[in-house]
């Protein structure tokens, strides 16, 4: 059997009051982990698929118009008869195009890490639940065991003296006789109580 050496009781009720602190602390971190990642994936689904699908049309018609504004300029002369400079519209055009593309890749990259992170938040979900079960019903237990074993050791250094030698002393007198020598069983063979 194994033997443990306790000298403060108190050290196993601070033991007790961390562990349920960490149980505490714990629910929480993970609660909180699982609500950031619920919403991060709302955001990602919702309000970022919306923002760039939005960025793609008004970028695309920006470069609808963009390319009106330069066919416009290349087709039609000015007052002198001249084919005005188109150097501006270009620019335009190039910068419409550049934010459509840009605005296409984010849309793209939405719908690329959408399933990904889904996939990412279930495996978490899994691998956390062990030590959500832990927290759930082997810390409540170890606490339980703990109260128990207080209560014990309690009771025990509570003990008097007397309560702790009581048990031997309550021996019937005929069982006292049994286990206590007597002076006859030491004498040496051949001497008798009345002779010397």
């Amino acid at each position: 059997m194994s033997e443990a050496r306790v000298d403060n009781l108190e050290a196993l009720t601070l033991f007790r009051r961390a562990l349920l602190k960490f149980a505490e602390i714990a629910n929480v971190a993970i609660a909180d982990a699982e609500s950031e990642a619920v919403g991060t994936q709302h955001w990602l689904e919702s309000e970022q698929r919306v923002r760039w699908a939005g960025a793609v049309r008004k970028s695309q018609e920006l470069v609808s118009r963009c390319e009106e504004a330069l066919r416009h300029k290349r087709i039609f002369k000015d007052s002198s008869g001249r084919t005005p400079s188109a150097v501006d519209e270009e620019k335009a055009l190039v910068k419409a195009k550049r934010m459509r593309e840009h605005a296409e890749e984010r849309l793209e990259n939405v719908r690329r890490y959408t399933p990904r992170l889904q996939r990412e938040i279930l495996l978490y979900k899994g691998q956390v639940q062990r030590l959500g079960t832990f927290i759930a019903a082997d810390i409540p237990t170890a606490v339980a065991k703990l109260d128990k074993m207080v209560d014990l050791l309690q009771a025990y250094v509570n003990l008097t003296p007397t309560e702790a030698t009581a048990p031997a002393m309550n021996l019937p007198a005929a069982e006292e006789s049994k286990s206590e020598p007597s002076m006859d069983d030491h004498k040496p063979a051949g001497e008798t109580n009345g002779s010397a």
